[in-house]
């Protein structure tokens, strides 16, 4: 099964994708040139470095370096760090120093707004410690360094930490190409690869071009020249790129200039927050009120809240989902509780939004308690805003902190909206409310989506199913009942094999005769469920799984036994050579139950040991055999359910899934979403087979969580019943795999195939054939308490019976289900789910 592709380029867009700037078309012919030094790390020559930066900054020419924040040898008393910080302090308008995080530019928003903090708060670390003076923090704060790659993603996570430019190293030298892009983030990808030389014209240099000239060095190269000839040759290289011998002058700029010196038309936000007292009376909050609201007229944006215990910051919940009432304050983060990745939930259910911090530290960003941290400034005087704020924050974003006590007399109030309209004014100023600063930074594509979703509904999702009273329990044992008939009618009475699916129309009665392993791991689940519920006698179990076992010896191939791909139903051991790797962790898991359940204690032990199965794990990943080729697993969601089965038999194998360790839980979290997006649509099997059969993984269980907070939502905002699984269908292509789309906006309820035609990914095709599952709201049920689960359970049993078993699905544009067409693991699933219901044994996350 191959995934569905989608774009993912995230929300912003480029304005300026290659070519000129803006500035090719003006009568100015200054070329902006940067020079960049790369390759600074703990092998770097700190006498060699200086000799260079100091010689640059001699003859006027300005220098960006880039430092790997990752380089743990490094610190405030390190040589090299010594000698870049005395010289970026010295002459902080010619030497810059900006992390250079290798892979930004293949990261999702998430993730890039993650490394853009967490780099800068390193490099500063290693650079200064705790004492970075403020003037080098901010041009620092706005600029970020990456590798090209081939394909890279929108720099739209970018903002939330500040980065405003961002220099897209090359490996060899390659023409320059800016992109200005719609959320404020200038890219400048490529450059020309140079080395000091002498003598001075071995250089080549272009002399003009439409664009940004932009030259790399590399400090692992200035050991190529002898020490002795190094200020000659650097002297030389600034004198030629400053003052070439043709073409236009040139403004060399460092890279944190690179907006303010072009047709960038550079631009920050500037937040407006009022703060109140918690014992402010009726009367002040109404005059702040009415004061907001003439701003509002004046085209002065503005939120306010209660002032938080904190003492340094202030701490709020900001909603993302729908933009915030202008009368309604932003909530104290101190009244909301705290949720599984330790960041804070709203006091009302299913509101997405981020925990936020405004802080008079000069650092921002999205910390890896899932926090926004953003700058702020303390209005002290009403009378100093504007210069308050240019002094804190130069033109870097930032939000305006205004206590209400300070709007007490019209004179100030007169005076404070003056000051407000002036910085509105500036034309470099957009003055928005707190609310919509956070929207316009926080990274919004489609995983912190499901992300935050989910954040949003987890207090309401959370509760394991209750003791079912005696009515319940006379339903789920009725549809025990039904489910069982599937067997007792089909079950080949020579092989003990149950077809896959039946078709019991009278008009065209037939029955598919080939069972793959995952279906006779659903059949051994089904007779172990069935004899729990006292459906069959404690013989006719044992009887029924003695004549199982023979079929599913296996068949060698390529010097090694296996159980086989498919083996039919109406013949002894009779089946193909492949084997799925998928497929037999369904059959070890069921075996495994069998193995440990009282009546069949040790039955298939002898089987298991039998079997290679080491032989299909490779690196820890088990792999399919197709062909007698090995095919991974690893881009199926039934990789995870494998792993668990091989390992609970002794073999150790990988999970694709298993991404949360050392990782803060919002970091952890968000990695598996990705990696669940670029498998494939997940529904609910196996991901709640865990839970019946394991006990729940932490992985399984948060994906769980967010298929069903997806479902919920859908409910709740459209009355759609959504329970997505895969299962069979009476037409082309026969097997569909329905789920929840993660790497797609909003809630995409994807369909994919065994062949992955286009023809079956379409719009049309996925309309016609999305169904609720029958067996996935058995599961849920068995699982989760809520009350969508039961409604969703009372809707399959009264459309989904059938004389012999339950209807795969119910067509959820029709309410239809295939009346004469049932399957094995549907209805294997269902008593499985009711077992462990009335067991209470299912496990809660």
């Amino acid at each position: 099964m191959k995934r569905r592709t989608f774009l993912k380029w995230g929300t912003a867009a480029p304005l300026l994708l290659s070519g000129a700037t803006a500035a090719e078309s003006t009568t100015v012919t200054p070329q902006n040139t940067l020079v960049v030094l790369d390759g600074l790390d703990s092998r770097t020559s700190p006498p060699r470095t200086a000799i260079v930066l100091d010689t640059f900054a001699r003859n006027g020419l300005p220098i960006t370096c880039l430092l790997d924040p990752s380089q743990s040898q490094l610190g405030p008393n390190s040589a090299l760090s010594r000698t870049l910080t005395q010289r970026a302090e010295k002459t902080p308008g010619l030497v810059q120093v900006v992390p250079w995080v290798k892979q930004l530019g293949s990261m999702t928003p998430y993730f890039q707004a993650r490394a853009a903090y967490e780099a800068r708060r390193a490099l500063e670390a290693i650079l200064w410690g705790n004492d970075a003076p403020q003037s080098l923090h901010m041009a620092v704060s706005q600029t970020i360094a990456c590798d090209m790659q081939p394909i890279a993603m929108a720099p739209s996570g970018l903002r939330a930490s500040g980065i405003r430019n961002v220099l897209m190293r090359p490996d060899v030298s390659t023409q320059v190409r800016p992109e200005a892009w719609d959320n404020g983030v200038v890219r400048i990808i490529g450059g020309q690869r140079v080395q000091l030389q002498l003598p001075p014209t071995a250089y080549s240099l272009p002399k003009t071009q439409s664009v940004e000239r932009v030259y790399y060095l590399s400090a692992h190269d200035l050991s190529n020249l002898p020490l002795a000839r190094l200020q000659a040759a650097a002297t030389a290289f600034a004198q030629q790129v400053l003052l070439p011998d043709e073409g236009p002058w040139v403004s060399a700029i460092l890279a944190s200039d690179i907006q303010f010196r072009d047709a960038y038309d550079y631009q920050r936000y500037v937040g407006v927050h009022f703060t109140l007292r918690s014992d402010a009376t009726d009367k002040e909050r109404e005059a702040l009120m009415r004061f907001r609201q003439e701003l509002a007229l004046e085209g002065l944006s503005s939120s306010f809240g209660d002032k938080t215990s904190a003492e340094s910051a202030f701490q709020y919940w900001a909603n993302l989902k729908e933009s915030h009432p202008l009368d309604e304050p932003l909530a104290p983060l101190g009244a909301l509780g705290q949720g599984p990745s330790s960041s804070a939930h709203p006091s009302t259910p299913k509101s997405y939004g981020i925990a936020i911090e405004l802080s008079q530290k000069r650092e921002g960003g999205l910390g890896a308690d899932n926090t926004l941290r953003i700058p702020s400034v303390r209005v002290q005087n009403v009378r100093t805003v504007s210069d308050t704020l240019q002094t804190s924050m130069g033109a870097a974003d930032s939000v305006l902190s205004i206590p209400a006590e300070m709007l007490r007399s019209k004179a100030h109030q007169r005076m404070l909206k003056d000051a407000l309209q002036a910085v509105k004014n500036d034309g470099l100023s957009q003055v928005v409310s707190l609310s919509d600063y956070v929207g316009r930074l926080v990274p919004t594509d489609s995983y912190t989506t499901h992300f935050r979703r989910t954040e949003a509904y987890y207090p309401y999702i959370s509760q394991r199913p209750q003791i079912p009273n005696v009515t319940e329990r006379e339903g789920l044992m009725n549809d025990a009942k039904v489910a069982w008939s599937y067997f007792e009618k089909w079950t080949n009475p020579k092989t003990g094999l149950c077809p896959a699916t039946a078709n019991f129309s009278k008009t065209n009665p037939r029955l598919h005769e080939a069972v793959t392993m995952w279906d006779v791991g659903s059949h051994i689940f089904a007779l172990l469920a069935a004899v729990d519920l006292k459906l069959i006698s404690d013989q006719h179990f044992r009887h029924a799984i003695e004549k199982i076992l023979p079929n599913i010896a296996g068949r060698r191939s390529q010097g090694r036994l296996l159980p086989q791909g498919w083996i039919a139903t109406n013949k002894f051991k009779w089946g193909n050579r492949n084997f799925d790797g998928c497929d037999a962790g369904r059959l070890l898991a069921a075996l495994y139950s069998l193995d440990t359940h009282p009546l069949s204690k040790g039955l298939a032990t002898s089987t298991v040991a039998s079997w290679d199965l080491k032989n299909v794990v490779d690196d820890g990943i088990v792999h399919s055999v197709e062909e007698g080729t090995l095919v991974s697993t690893f881009r199926s969601h039934c990789a995870h359910y494998a792993a668990w089965a091989f390992r609970i038999w002794g073999i150790e194998a990988k999970s694709p899934y298993e991404v949360l360790g050392g990782k803060s839980a919002s970091d952890g979290q968000m990695s598996l979403l990705e990696v669940c997006g670029h498998i494939g649509p997940m529904g609910a099997e196996p991901l709640l087979m865990e839970a019946l059969e394991f006990g729940m993984s932490p992985e399984a269980a948060y994906l769980a969580d967010v298929l069903f907070a997806a479902q919920l939502e859908e409910y709740d905002e459209t009355g759609r019943l959504i329970c997505v699984s895969e299962g069979p269908i009476n037409s082309r292509p026969w097997f569909l795999y329905q789920g929840l789309q993660f790497d797609a906006p909003g809630r995409l309820w994807a369909i994919d195939t065994v062949g992955g035609l286009e023809e079956h990914r379409t719009k049309a095709f996925r309309e016609e054939h999305l169904a609720i599952s029958s067996k996935a709201a058995y599961l849920w049920s068995a699982c989760k308490d809520h009350a969508w689960s039961a409604k969703l359970l009372s809707f399959v049993r009264e459309r989904a019976q059938t004389p012999y078993g339950f209807a795969s699905s119910i067509n959820e544009q029709t309410g239809t289900p295939s009346s004469t067409y049932s399957d094995i693991n549907t209805n294997a699933v269902i008593l499985q789910s009711i077992a462990a219901r009335l067991r209470e044994t299912c496990e809660s996350w």
